[in-house]
C-alpha cells in the first residue's frame, strides 16, 4: 500500500537511479567506445595475439588468432595474480623523465582484461623492458627472486612449466 501512498516519490527515485546510471556507466562507456587506439595498441594487439577459445594450445588456432608467445605471456600474468602488486601504469610524478611517456586511454583499447595494478607494493612494469631486456634475468628473477634480489617480497614462480616462464619472460621484455 505504501507504493500508492507514494507513487510520485517511488517514481522519481527510480528516475533519479536511472540518470546516475546513465552518467555513471553508459556516458563514460559512450565516450571510451570512440577513442581510436594508438600505435601502442595496435602493436600490442600484433604481438599479443588473439587469444580465444579453451586453450592456448588449440592446435586449431592458426594465423592471427594463434598467440604469441607474448599473448600467452600476458595469460600467465594475469593468471598468476602478478597485477595484484606490479602495476602497468606508473604514477604521474618525476619519473615519467625515466620511465618514458605517459600511458593514455587509448594505449589500452582492445586490451581485456586491462590491466592497470591494483595495489602499488612492486615496482611498475609498463617499460621493464626498456630497463631490463634480458630474457634470462627476468628466467631466474620469476624462478627465484631472491637470487637476484636478496630483499625481494615477491613470491617465487618455480613451479611454474618453464614454457609458462619463458612465455612470462617474453611479456616482460616486450614491454617497452
Amino acid at each position: 500500500m505504501a507504493y500508492r501512498e507514494y507513487k510520485f516519490g517511488t517514481m522519481m527515485i527510480g528516475t533519479l537511479f536511472v540518470i546516475v546510471l546513465s552518467i555513471v556507466v553508459l556516458f563514460p562507456s559512450l565516450q571510451m567506445a570512440k577513442i581510436p587506439p594508438t600505435a601502442t595498441a595496435v602493436q600490442k594487439s600484433k604481438d599479443y595475439g588473439s587469444e580465444s577459445g579453451w586453450t592456448l594450445e588449440d592446435p586449431m588456432m592458426t594465423g592471427d588468432n594463434r598467440p604469441t608467445m607474448i599473448g600467452k605471456g600476458k595469460v600467465v600474468f594475469i593468471r598468476e595474480g602478478c597485477w595484484w602488486c606490479h602495476t602497468l601504469l606508473p604514477e604521474q610524478t618525476q619519473d615519467w623523465q625515466y620511465f618514458g611517456a605517459p600511458p593514455t586511454a587509448a594505449d589500452f583499447v582492445g586490451e581485456s582484461p586491462t590491466v592497470f595494478g591494483s595495489d602499488r607494493k612492486a615496482p611498475d612494469l609498463l617499460h621493464v623492458g626498456s630497463r631490463l631486456p634480458i630474457k634470462g634475468w627476468h628466467l631466474v628473477h620469476h624462478a627465484n627472486p631472491r637470487a637476484v634480489q636478496p630483499k625481494s617480497m615477491m613470491p617465487a614462480f618455480n613451479y611454474l612449466r618453464k614454457k609458462d616462464l619463458d612465455a612470462l619472460a617474453d611479456y616482460m621484455a616486450s614491454l617497452k
